[in-house]
C-alpha cells in the first residue's frame, strides 16, 4: 500500500484492489506535502484508428517513447503520485505499451490504468498487460445499434476481447454521456453487469471546453445515477460538481491531476494545448513548479 501525503491527512491507496484509505485526522504541514499530483495522465500516443465525433484528442502522429514514459513516472512515483493513467490517441497502438506497464509497476509503487476503445485487446496483449495494470479501462458509450453509429465499428469486437481474459484483469467502463447515449443507460447497464466490470465511469460530453448535457439532461442523469448507485460502482468526472451530486472520480483540490501529452508537455488538463515542455526542463519537480508559477492549477478536467 502506497502513502501520499496530502494537505487533506494521510492518503493509502492498494493498487491491486483499488482501495483508498484517508486519514484526515492527522495534519500534514505544508513543507511536508507531497507535490505530485495524485493522478497523472499519460497520452502515449495520438494516433488512433476511430474517429468519435467527441473526441478532444489531437489528430496527430505525436508519440512518447518508453524511456520517457518509464523516466517520468519514477519521478511522479517518488513525488507521491499514486496512479498513472495510459490514454490516448489509442494506447494499444502504441508498440512499447505492455513494456511500459510491465517496467512501472515492477520498479514503482505506482497503479496503472489503460482507456483504450477496446478494439485491439488481443490475446498477446492481455498475457503482457496481465498482472502489471491495476484496471483496463473500456470506452462503451452505448449499445448497439447506436455503438456502431459513434466508433464505425460493431460493439462485438471489444466484448469478445474482455471476455478473452477471464476477468483475470479488471475491468472498468468508460461512457461519454450526451444527449444521444443518455437515454440508452439502462441497456447499457446491462452490458456493464454482464462483463464484470469494476466500476464505471461516466463521462459528461465536453465540446470545445464546455458541457453539451442542458439543464434536463443533466437531472435525469443525476436521478439515474443516484437510482442505480447500489448496482454499479458508479463515478463521474469531478468538474461536473456543479451539475450533479457524485460520486466523483477525484477530490477538486488543486494538486490532484496534471497531464501529458503525446508530444511531451505538462498541462493542467488533457484538452489543453501549450503547457510546459518537460524536454526542456532538468526534472519533473522543476517542471510542475513551473507550471503553477505560469498561472496553471493542477485539476481534475472533464473528459479523463
Amino acid at each position: 500500500m502506497k502513502l501520499r501525503k496530502e494537505r487533506r491527512g494521510l492518503h493509502f491507496y492498494d493498487r491491486v484492489t483499488g482501495l483508498h484509505v484517508l486519514a484526515d485526522e492527522v495534519p500534514i504541514s505544508p513543507e511536508d506535502q507531497d507535490e505530485g499530483p495524485e493522478v497523472i495522465s499519460i497520452a502515449v500516443t495520438n494516433v488512433c484508428d476511430l474517429s468519435c465525433a467527441f473526441c478532444y484528442a489531437p489528430k496527430s502522429r505525436h508519440s512518447l517513447s518508453v524511456p520517457e514514459i518509464v523516466g517520468w513516472c519514477r519521478q511522479f512515483d517518488q513525488l507521491g503520485t499514486l496512479e498513472v493513467a495510459f490514454g490516448g490517441g489509442e494506447p494499444t497502438l502504441f508498440s512499447g505499451l505492455a513494456e511500459v506497464c510491465r517496467t512501472i509497476w515492477t520498479e514503482t509503487q505506482l497503479g496503472i490504468s489503460i482507456t483504450t476503445h477496446g478494439h485491439h485487446l488481443n490475446e498477446e496483449l492481455w498475457e503482457g498487460l496481465k498482472g502489471f495494470v491495476s484496471v483496463v479501462r473500456v470506452s462503451i458509450d452505448a449499445p448497439e445499434p447506436l455503438y456502431t453509429s459513434i466508433r464505425g465499428l460493431p460493439l462485438a469486437g471489444p466484448i469478445r476481447n474482455i471476455r478473452q481474459i477471464e476477468r483475470k484483469v479488471p475491468i472498468g467502463i468508460n461512457t461519454v454521456v450526451n444527449g444521444r447515449t443518455l437515454g440508452c443507460l439502462d441497456e447499457l447497464a446491462v452490458i456493464v453487469s454482464d462483463l464484470g466490470a469494476v466500476d464505471w465511469l461516466l463521462l459528461p460530453e465536453i465540446e470545445n471546453g464546455m458541457f453539451t448535457l442542458v439543464d434536463s439532461e443533466w437531472r435525469a442523469l443525476d436521478n439515474w445515477i443516484a437510482s442505480h448507485a447500489d448496482d454499479f460502482n458508479l463515478r463521474t468526472t469531478t468538474s461536473a460538481k456543479t451539475h450533479l451530486t457524485g460520486p466523483f472520480l477525484l477530490n477538486d483540490a488543486p494538486e490532484d491531476y496534471a497531464h501529458i501529452s503525446a508530444n511531451g508537455y505538462l498541462r493542467q488538463c488533457s484538452y489543453e494545448s501549450g503547457g510546459i515542455s518537460l524536454r526542456d526542463r532538468p526534472s519533473m519537480l522543476t517542471a510542475l513548479r513551473d507550471l503553477r508559477q505560469s498561472g496553471f492549477h493542477l485539476m481534475y478536467p472533464a473528459s479523463l
